[in-house]
């Protein structure tokens, strides 16, 4: 007879099998909690393996906004010379990839936790141009366009849950992981939250073994920085742009005998003489101060407000699962904002009560 049933997958991977009334066998194992409770029901043989560990390969890339920048050399602030206006930047985005191991148990038989832990490589694409405005917001000076990578290592930990429900073989599960990063880039580590759901069936591949089958899937995935108030660094601009220190000078030089060419025309109005004037002083003002503290060629500290351009994508994906102790899962989202891969092998197994061989 049909009933509803339980479907379990840690790490996204799901176990099920067809749902039909069995006979009550003794539950040999210390988790899940209430897993006798299931054997009593007859399905016993849709729990899986209480203990999991999953090694995946990981590759992110994510399109981000700088919200708010703000400079310091030996203490003086130059917010007001450099900041997100003036930068102006036209890219930014982060690329990772590494290997994620993950540690899990089944507490219920709906519930999932688990561990993570992940050591990272990646860089950080930057591209700007730098311009800055009168009052009136006209542009008075604009660099060429400068681009850079910064490589960087990273580590990241964090913890989760899964809830899992199930009919005959249709699946839904949500998950919820909170991880954090450290990175020599930032002084603060990186608090990171992510929320999914995703939608399934599994296929049986095997008459003779039904633990042999294949759950295609997809779904939504949220993922977004947690207490994002802005992280603080240090880093040598010269590091980053080689260029920028000599081209700023050669742009600034360059605008001001423009502008005094003009006002030293004779056809020139007074009016457009006082707004030259105007814009020559503050454009020396800004280039002494910069040169004076050697802006470009000190190791400067920074403050930086960073958020995902898209928080949320569609997912789609699979799980492989050989025996009770072997399963195969990928992952995938591919959008222009973000890519998001993921591929890895799960090993299961169970702890016995005492009085079970």
């Amino acid at each position: 007879m049909k009933s509803i049933s339980l479907f379990f997958f840690a790490l996204f991977c799901i176990s099920s099998t067809y749902s039909q009334e069995k006979d009550s066998i003794a539950y040999p194992y210390v988790l899940p909690i209430w897993g006798q409770e299931v054997a009593d029901r007859g399905m016993a043989d849709q729990l899986q393996l209480p203990f999991g560990v999953n090694l995946n390969y990981v590759n992110v890339f994510m399109d981000l906004e700088i919200t708010e920048f703000g400079l310091e050399v030996n203490g003086k602030d130059f917010s007001d010379v450099l900041n997100v206006e003036t930068l102006n930047f036209t890219q930014v985005s982060a690329t990772t990839n590494g290997v994620n191991l993950r540690a899990d148990a089944w507490i219920l038989p709906f519930l999932n936790v688990y561990t993570l832990f992940s050591r990272v490589t990646g860089g950080t694409q930057v591209a700007l141009q730098p311009t800055w405005t009168d009052a009136t917001g006209e542009v008075i000076l604009q660099l060429p366009a400068f681009s850079s990578e910064v490589e960087f290592d990273a580590t990241t930990y964090g913890i989760g849950t899964t809830l899992v429900f199930g009919w005959n073989n249709y699946f839904l599960s949500t998950d919820f992981n909170y991880s954090r990063t450290n990175t020599e880039l930032l002084e603060n580590q990186v608090g990171y939250a992510t929320l999914s759901a995703r939608a399934g069936y599994r296929f049986g591949l095997s008459k003779r073994n039904s633990d042999l089958f294949i759950a295609p899937y997809a779904g939504a995935m949220y993922r977004n920085f947690v207490g994002a108030k802005g992280n603080t660094g240090a880093i040598g601009l010269d590091e980053v742009f080689p260029e920028l220190d000599a081209t700023f000078n050669e742009a600034v030089d360059a605008k001001i005998a423009s502008n005094e060419e003009i006002i030293n025309a004779p056809e020139t109005s007074a009016a457009e003489k006082i707004r030259l004037q105007a814009q020559n002083q503050a454009l020396t003002t800004i280039e002494e101060k910069v040169n004076e503290s050697g802006l470009f060629s000190t190791r400067v500290d920074y403050e930086i407000r960073k958020e995902l351009a898209q928080t949320v994508t569609f997912q789609m994906g699979f799980n492989l699962q050989i025996n009770k102790n072997w399963m195969l899962r990928g992952e995938y989202s591919l959008s222009d904002e973000q890519r998001f891969i993921l591929t890895g092998l799960q090993y299961r197994f169970g702890v016995k009560k005492k009085g079970f061989k």
